[in-house]
């Protein structure tokens, strides 16, 4: 386990509810996603204000910016500016609104605000909370994109250098740490090459509990073996295959990294007497 601290934290700041002309506010897309300018219509064309809830902005030395409810605030600023045609009550209510304003915050507290506010209810993606979270330098995402970097890897893409899992790639360094995760993609591209199955989050999951649980092992010699099982690409098939029980069964996030520790700790001890490793029960 990482003895590095990755939770989220922010200074002790002020804090005031106030009644904000929402046009005022202004939108900084590197604190949070970008705006969506057709989902903010759409929200302003059957805005409830009763229901618009509290926004939550920052108060910076030049100006207000939204942190949390940018849709919500841009949609208000769309119906004072009479581009979405509402109720005459609707628009009178919109002029100004309740907001949460936070004071002394550096962007990356903001960004940091952001995730913390949006976290639980998993209305960020997973490729912006990284990159949030990389612009609120917090350590699991500073760790991470480290080790990406050292790798060549770019978050998002689909090509050979890009990793798609994200959400995966940041638990491998939560539970098990960056050194681990950096070892990990070097036995992935050892055994495999630059492909993009080389960086399926799931595998490279499975590679690092099994390197976590047995640092013994030695990493040239576990390449060699996976590139034994085959390419990449029919190695993540077989881990779908192991964690539905050849389809007699559902999978889900937990169950398919189980069965890539199955699947790698199999590769390992294939036609091999000693040094042998336990071979985990994933139907527990």
């Amino acid at each position: 386990m990482p003895s590095k601290d990755y939770s989220y934290d922010i200074p002790d700041h002020p804090i005031n509810y106030n009644k904000v002309d929402p046009r005022t506010i202004k939108f900084d897309p590197r604190a949070q996603r970008n705006l969506n300018k057709a989902r903010a219509r759409a929200i302003a064309e059957k805005l409830v204000p009763t229901a618009l809830g509290t926004p939550i902005i920052s108060a910076r030395e030049d100006g207000l910016y939204a942190v949390d409810g940018m849709h919500r605030i841009y949609a208000c600023q769309l119906i004072l500016a009479g581009e979405v045609s509402v109720a005459k009550e609707v628009r009178e209510a919109v002029r100004s609104i309740t907001c949460e304003v936070h004071s002394d915050l550096s962007m990356a507290n903001e960004a940091s605000l952001f995730i913390i506010k949006n976290k639980e209810s998993s209305k960020v993606g997973p490729n912006d909370e990284f990159r949030i979270g990389l612009l609120a330098g917090h350590p699991l995402f500073r760790d991470t994109n480290d080790v990406l970097e050292k790798h060549q890897l770019k978050v998002g893409s689909s090509s050979a250098n890009g990793v798609r899992g994200i959400k995966g790639i940041l638990s491998i360094v939560m539970d098990h740490g960056p050194e681990i995760l950096d070892q990990s993609l070097t036995i992935a591209e050892d055994a495999w090459g630059r492909t993009p199955d080389t960086w399926h989050a799931v595998t490279i999951g499975g590679i690092a509990t099994v390197i976590s649980k047995h640092p013994e092992l030695k990493r040239t010699e576990l390449a060699e073996k996976l590139k034994r099982q085959g390419d990449p690409t029919s190695f993540k098939a077989k881990i779908q295959t192991i964690a539905t029980n050849n389809n007699t069964r559902a999978d889900g996030t937990k169950g398919r990294l189980k069965a890539a520790h199955l699947a790698v700790a199999s590769a390992w001890n294939a036609n091999r007497r000693v040094n042998r490793i336990p071979l985990p029960n994933i139907f527990e």
